[in-house]
This record gives structure tokens, C-alpha cells and sequence, in this order.
């Protein structure tokens, strides 16, 4: 079946025994493949709720069983600058969420992941894996040393900016000033290149966008960015942007976070984030496309609750007519193969 048939694909009356098959199936390729979830937002709750001194109890609010439910062998745990508004409070929170990142390696089953060989470990060992990422480059204050720093402590996932100003970028809710990549942001991009560090376009205003387009060589991904085609959200992104991270040899990360997804008076379902990565698989091809839930960073109810559930979109998306390869790929093989590129 071709994408457009995919796209058309009505409510085909099935029998019992033909979802029971299919059920089957998707559980069997989402099984054997390493599921990989490009942005998480559970630091930020584990940091603003952990005592002083922290104890590595408190990481229990990280809901580790959910990850094993859901066959999730490795997220992307995205920390974000709630202090944003005073960045001379930046690497004081960014070392906070480093150790609450750090923390996680004495829980049982988890394994923090500094590059694809951990990554394909916790698989192997049947653990849940942990990445680290920023949402904004507040962190740093200005700082190429706070970068390498940061790096050290295992940050491998910068995002340039949140949906606002800062000292690297514009971001997206800025984007009427045209204004795009500082030139400390170019240094930081040129840093991150250096370091192994994948830069991450999401929240990033348009301009700043073909910046990064225009002068990096690494492959970049938009972690948690729909496509504007199919619901003409500011965040989203065009298809002329979907096809430069492609080119890039990087990834659009689908989010399952409703405001991104449809209308607000819409229901978020999943055949909606269906839509959305398959019409970015029709622009970007299946090697380019990959999920970023953004779980934990929204209230209102998504199409899934949490990574428990993410079994029930492998077989949304079987039933829509995508392959155990293409499945395999957007599950997690896809995210695998920029992290080899980029951190090793």
C-alpha cells in the first residue's frame, strides 16, 4: 500500500479475527524493535518535586514501569529553563537537572546512554535508557565552557531555544522580528558539532531555523515538531523544512502533545499523529521520521497517556498500511542512526 492509499484509508468494516492479526503483529515488531523517544518532559517534575538533599527514591516519579510497558528502550529526558526570564540562574539549574540526570543510573533497570552502543546495551539487557537534552540554551549563559561543561556531564540533545528570545536564537513565538541564529549561537552550533552533541531546531523561530539549515554539517533533528500541512500550527513545521532536516540527514520527531496535533476544539486521536507522520514520510521519506512524545509536558489529554501505551500506535500505524521496516525505522532505528552519526 502506498502512502496516499494510507492517507485515504477509511473505516474498512474487519473481522474480529483480522484485528486480533494485526494486533498481533504490531506487537511482535514493536517487540523486536528499539523503541527510541526523542523528547520526554519528566526531568523538568522530578527536579521542582525532589527534596534537599536528593535521593535517588524520588526518581520513582519518573514512572520507570510505564517505559517498560511500552517497550521504550531509550528517551530523550529534555530539561527545561523554567527560570528562563533570569539567566543568571542557568547553569545552577542546568547542574541541577545533570544530577537528577545522573541519579537515574542507581535505579534498577535503568542505563543513562551517552551514545548508540548503550543505546543498543539497554536493548540487549532489557533495560530502559535515559538521554540527556536541554530545551534552551539558557543553560549555558552565554557560556561556550557551560556547553563543554554540560557535554561532560552527558548532555548530548540541545535544543537552541524554547519558543522564546535568547542568547543563541529567536525562538518561534519570536519569529515575527525575522530575527534568527546570534552569533554565539553560531559558535554554540559549531561547538555542539565538535562535542557530538545533536542540535535540535523544535521551538526555534523560522529564521533561526534555515540558519542551522544553511551552516551546519551534522544531521539536525526537530524533536518534537507536526507538520504545518496538516494542522497549521505555528511550531509545525512547512514542507520545505521537513524536506531540509531530511537533507540534513536528520529527523522530524512527531509529538503526541495536542496543541500541536489539531484544532483545540479537535479530539487529539491517534489516526491525527498518523496523518502527521505520514505526510512527513511522504516529504521526508521513512528514514527521517521518528516519534518525540513530549509526554509530561502537557496537561491536556493526548491521543496516548503515557509510554505504556505506545504499542497501541504500532498498530494504528500498521493498520494504515506501513511496513515492519518502516515501522522499525520511525519506532526507533531512525533516532539510532543520527545518534551513531552524531555522538558516537
Amino acid at each position: 500500500m502506498d502512502l496516499q492509499s494510507a492517507l485515504r484509508l477509511g473505516k474498512k468494516e474487519e473481522t474480529s479475527e483480522d484485528v486480533s492479526l494485526r494486533e498481533e503483529r504490531a506487537r511482535e515488531i514493536h517487540s523486536e524493535s528499539i523503541v527510541f523517544d526523542g523528547h520526554v518532559g519528566a526531568l523538568y517534575e522530578l527536579v521542582n518535586s525532589r527534596r534537599d538533599p536528593p535521593h535517588v527514591e524520588s526518581a520513582s516519579q519518573l514512572d520507570l514501569e510505564s517505559f517498560v510497558k511500552g517497550g521504550v528502550r531509550c528517551s530523550v529526558l529534555s530539561a527545561f529553563p523554567g527560570d528562563r526570564l533570569y539567566p543568571i540562574r542557568g547553569v545552577r539549574s542546568g547542574l541541577q537537572y545533570a544530577d537528577a540526570f545522573h541519579s537515574l543510573g542507581a535505579i534498577p533497570g535503568a542505563l543513562l546512554c551517552l551514545n548508540a552502543e548503550d543505546v543498543e546495551l539497554a536493548k540487549k539487557e532489557d533495560r530502559v535508557g535515559f538521554m540527556l537534552g536541554f530545551e534552551g540554551g539558557e543553560f549555558l549563559e552565554g557560556s561556550l565552557e557551560a556547553l563543554r561543561m554540560f557535554h561532560r556531564l552527558g548532555l548530548r540533545f540541545l535544543a537552541l531555544t524554547w519558543s522564546e528570545r535568547n542568547a543563541l536564537a529567536d525562538g518561534a513565538a519570536e519569529s515575527g522580528t525575522r530575527g534568527g541564529l546570534t552569533t554565539f549561537g553560531k559558535s554554540v552550533l559549531r561547538e555542539c558539532a565538535r562535542l557530538g552533541i545533536v542540535v535540535d531546531v523544535s521551538h526555534l523561530s523560522e529564521a533561526g531555523f534555515w540558519d542551522v539549515a544553511d551552516l551546519t554539517e551534522e544531521p539536525f533533528v526537530a524533536s518534537h515538531s507536526n507538520c504545518h500541512a496538516v494542522y497549521a500550527h505555528p511550531r509545525n513545521l512547512t514542507d520545505d523544512q521537513i524536506k531540509a532536516v531530511a537533507e540534513s540527514g536528520g529527523i522530524v520527531g512527531i509529538s503526541l502533545n495536542p496543541e500541536y496535533i489539531s484544532e483545540p476544539d479537535a479530539q487529539p486521536t491517534l489516526g491525527l499523529v498518523c496523518d502527521h507522520i505520514l505526510h512527513a514520510i511522504e516529504v521526508a521519506g521513512e528514514d527521517h521520521v521518528a516519534i518525540g512524545s513530549d509526554f509530561w509536558s502537557y496537561s491536556d489529554p493526548g491521543p496516548l497517556s503515557d509510554p505504556s501505551e505506545f504499542p497501541l500506535l504500532t498498530a494504528e500505524l500498521l493498520r494504515r498500511g506501513l511496513s515492519g521496516k518502516t515501522l522499525a525505522a520511525v519506532l526507533g532505528g531512525n533516532w539510532l542512526r543520527v545518534v551513531r552519526a552524531v555522538c558516537g
